[in-house]
């Protein structure tokens, strides 16, 4: 059984508590694993419950590499005309060549060895992930939407002190 430490208010003061990690908390971090990215993305402290602490463990490290290699992969089919790395929803070509340097940034921003925020981390996995969001349109008249969406996932990488 491993511990984490969890942040939060009792009182009128802040606290500290040393949590021993259940089977209970590891099942609901994969069982949310959206929901609790999608959390870590607006911003909300790791540290506030066992479920995002141990979440926030997982994309750190491995996960931000293979999400950065699953970006670069999308950019390499796009230039070469092979296919895409497998998919449910369609990625639009025309759309990945409109936003191809932000979206080599990100990339390359994942893959080189300094540390990473991780709500930038979680911002990434809804960007690749979420079938709706601005990855998967329809067309080059949607590179804003990617565009912004890719610059505030950069931004969000930096670790700020």
């Amino acid at each position: 059984m491993s511990i984490v430490l969890l942040a939060g208010v009792r009182g009128e003061i802040d606290a500290i508590t040393p949590w021993r990690v259940r089977l209970r908390d590891r099942l609901t971090m994969r069982v949310r694993a959206f929901g609790l990215d999608e959390a870590l993305a607006r911003g909300v402290a790791p540290e506030s419950s066992p479920a995002l602490e141990l979440r926030a463990s997982s994309l750190i490290g491995p996960t931000a590499w293979q999400l950065g290699d699953h970006l670069r992969r999308i950019l390499l089919a796009a230039d070469s005309g092979a296919r895409f790395p497998i998919h449910a929803v369609p990625i639009s070509r025309r759309l990945i060549r409109a936003v191809e340097p932000e979206l080599w940034r990100l990339a390359l921003r994942l893959l080189d060895d300094r540390p990473v925020d991780v709500r930038g981390v979680a911002s990434v996995r809804g960007l690749l992930c979420d079938g709706r969001g601005p990855l998967y349109g329809v067309d080059a008249s949607e590179a804003a939407a990617l565009r912004d969406a890719v610059t505030a996932a950069i931004d969000a990488l930096e670790i700020h002190a």
